[in-house]
């Protein structure tokens, strides 16, 4: 496939949300490919939360199983709120 100017496209699209967290400073901030950026967060977990929710509500099958064992996965320094 040729776009306008004869550059060639990739005819396989890259999924369309892969979310991650990144460091500013204190704070995590929840991103994603398709240019959203959270809320920034002072705990990962609710980062984490946050980017999962964003890839689910978007996500019709691009996501994989494992990114969102990933997102779902708790921090091991976050203290449990069950407790």
């Amino acid at each position: 496939m040729v776009a306008y100017g004869g550059d060639v496209l990739d005819p396989t699209p890259a999924p369309a949300h892969q979310v991650s967290l990144a460091r500013n400073g204190r704070y995590m901030l929840p991103e994603c490919t398709c240019g959203w950026i959270g809320t920034a967060r002072l705990t990962e977990a609710a980062a984490r939360e946050e980017a999962r929710d964003h890839a689910l509500l978007y996500a019709d099958s691009d996501i994989s199983v494992e990114q969102i064992r990933v997102l779902a996965s708790a921090d091991p320094a976050e203290p449990d709120p069950a407790e």
